[in-house]
């Protein structure tokens, strides 16, 4: 194959996918069906009768952290918190535990580190939520035992500040 592309240098030119587009405009619409690479061709992996409690327990909790970040974004001795629980949300919200519970290859595992990642955001949250310097104190503890435990996205402050429509400079820097 490559000796042949060799010999035809000339009818073989690299492209874009925007300028192959304005230069063949498709002729045609197609429509997609809403499809999975999980089993069935469907969200049966995620959504099921085994992993519906997962979602009733991620849906507060993310609504949760919405409610907080504003203010906690605000104050700077909060951030550390905040950035934490963050990291907890999203450890929880990874799709692989509902997956791993559907197979049932390590479903206790799953189950576990879900319900883990959960209880340290829901703690966090509600440490920021409540206000008063003592449960802020105690909370920055945790999450910096949290961050030592799994040490990952380290700078997701700034994300946090433009999910919330703010400039990333207000925590840059």
């Amino acid at each position: 194959m490559y000796r042949a592309l060799v010999q035809q240098r000339e009818m073989i030119a690299p492209a874009t996918g925007s300028r192959h587009l304005r230069q063949h405009p498709p002729r045609a619409a197609i429509r997609l069906p809403w499809g999975s690479w999980g089993a069935n061709g469907d969200s049966s992996m995620w959504l099921s009768e085994h992993t519906a409690w997962t979602w009733e327990r991620l849906w507060p909790l993310e609504q949760s952290f919405w409610d907080v970040a504003p203010n906690s974004i605000a104050a700077p001795a909060a951030r550390p918190v905040l950035a934490q629980a963050a990291r907890e949300l999203l450890l929880a919200q990874s799709s692989d535990w509902q997956f791993i519970i559907s197979t049932g290859a390590a479903a206790d595992y799953a189950e576990q580190r879900i319900r883990q990642h959960c209880t340290d955001a829901e703690e966090l949250i509600a440490a920021l939520a409540a206000g008063n310097d003592s449960q802020l104190e105690s909370a920055q503890r945790r999450a910096e035992e949290l961050g030592q435990r799994d040490q990952l996205f380290p700078n997701v402050i700034p994300a946090i500040a433009a999910a919330l429509g703010g400039s990333r400079s207000l925590v840059v820097g």
